[in-house]
């Protein structure tokens, strides 16, 4: 409950603090992979999903399930995570970027230990799609996030933002992103629908943001490639509802 709590107030305390935004840092080191503004919005989602699921799991009659149990540290620990990573971001982003691109890294680590964890439990309902459609969320938005994460933290460092170099290396990363997101869809039993939507979420936002074609091309194919492989689990399976939500 505390660590869902705190990666929402996170965000405006480490603007605070900072005296300036998670946006006006990530602005000052753009990558060719920076996702259009909107694409963050989707942070609200997940912290609403998160926070009704901190409150459903701590009910009395919750707080014995094998799902809370398997998935809560590892969900409660990537919610902390969160909310160290706003209050870091703004302080040093641009300064040691290294520092906030391996917390956003464990971050990822956890999230994908509760969703690992969530494949093999039998439950259904609320038990079982609260924590799934949470779960699935978090990890393809960091799976994406850790990709623009690295490139920021880069240009940060004096890598150039444009370029040939610049292009090549962001063409690899978003291949990365699609190799990473395809193989997790194509093991996953369930939750595959929320994790597939964000990571295609992030990746057509990187295609909006008006790159250099080469770029867009790219972010375009590798949203193409995360979808198919959706599509085909979703079409092999007889109990689609599960992989597709949870």
């Amino acid at each position: 409950m505390l660590a869902a709590v705190a990666q929402i107030v996170g965000s405006p305390l480490g603007t605070a603090i900072a005296g300036r935004s998670v946006g006006e840092v990530s602005d000052g080191s753009r990558s060719l992979i920076t996702p259009a503004g909107y694409a963050f919005s989707i942070w609200g989602p997940i912290f609403a999903l998160a926070l009704a699921w901190a409150v459903y799991q701590a009910l009395p009659g919750q707080r014995n399930r094998a799902v809370h149990r398997a998935t809560g540290w590892p969900l409660a620990a990537a919610f902390a995570g969160n909310a160290v990573w706003e209050l870091l971001f703004p302080l040093v982003g641009d300064r040691a970027p290294v520092l906030p691109a391996v917390l956003l890294f464990a971050i990822v680590a956890a999230a994908a230990t509760a969703w690992a964890r969530l494949q093999d439990m039998p439950l259904t309902g609320l038990p079982r799609l609260l924590p799934a459609a949470v779960t699935g969320l978090l990890l393809g938005w960091v799976t994406l996030a850790s990709a623009v994460q690295v490139a920021t933290a880069g240009v940060a460092l004096g890598a150039p933002a444009q370029g040939t170099a610049a292009q090549v290396w962001a063409v690899v990363a978003l291949a990365a992103v699609a190799a990473l997101g395809t193989a997790l869809v194509w093991v996953a039993r369930v939750a595959a629908g929320p994790f597939a939507l964000a990571v295609v979420w992030g990746l057509l936002a990187v295609a909006v943001d008006g790159g250099p074609g080469v770029v867009t091309a790219a972010a375009v194919g590798a949203a193409v490639v995360v979808t198919a492989a959706l599509g085909v689990r979703v079409a092999g399976r007889r109990q689609r509802g599960a992989l597709l939500v949870g």
